[in-house]
């Protein structure tokens, strides 16, 4: 088995939710330890999930049915991106102190990793020629992910610490900026 394959394959399909999770990081509300890990474990476990979920489906699928899928990937993601970024510096700019308790939910954190997931359908394709078991890929994925994705989450309460706006300003500037990356990438493969 091609360790070093796996190894980068699983850090290149978690990447993307390294961003994600920082910036969901600095809108969950963590008033204490335990909710902290609540949040980041609900992250880890939703992104894995569709971290690993759209290459194996991929893997499944096949190209031709995929092709059609990802053709409106890049739409969906721009839009859904921007518009939850620009919503969430709209709410942080008023006076009043927004409320995000609806974004911890687990299945909103599952959509957001899922758009975000959309492209690694065609890396799934890919699988059956690495000569790895597909298993060990899912949980090397899996095992790569969480890892990020509570990096992030520890990272994003040294962010937190400054105006109550700020961390809300840059988790918007993160997700339009990830929409459009991720726009940019998936159509024209920049």
């Amino acid at each position: 088995m091609d360790y070093l394959a796996l190894a980068l394959l699983s850090l290149g399909l978690s990447v993307d939710d390294f961003g994600v999770a920082f910036s969901l990081s600095l809108l969950m509300p963590a008033k204490n330890f335990k909710q902290f890990i609540a949040n980041t474990g609900k992250m880890a476990v939703a992104f894995s999930i569709s971290t690993a979920l759209f290459p194996t489906l991929g893997w499944l699928i096949g190209l031709a049915i995929y092709k059609w899928l990802a053709s409106l990937g890049p739409w969906i993601v721009l839009i859904v991106f921007t518009t939850v970024g620009i919503w969430i510096i709209k709410e942080a700019l008023e006076e009043e102190q927004p409320n995000y308790e609806k974004i911890s939910s687990f299945w909103a954190i599952t959509a957001i990793g899922s758009l975000g997931s959309i492209d690694e359908g065609a890396v799934g394709i890919s699988f059956p020629f690495l000569g790895i078991p597909i298993p060990w890929i899912i949980l090397a994925i899996i095992t790569a992910n969480t890892v990020l994705v509570f990096t992030a989450s520890t990272l994003s309460i040294w962010i937190k610490k400054m105006s109550q706006r700020t961390p809300s300003i840059v988790a918007g500037i993160i997700l339009i900026t990830l929409g459009v990356l991720k726009f940019l990438e998936l159509a024209f493969g920049l």
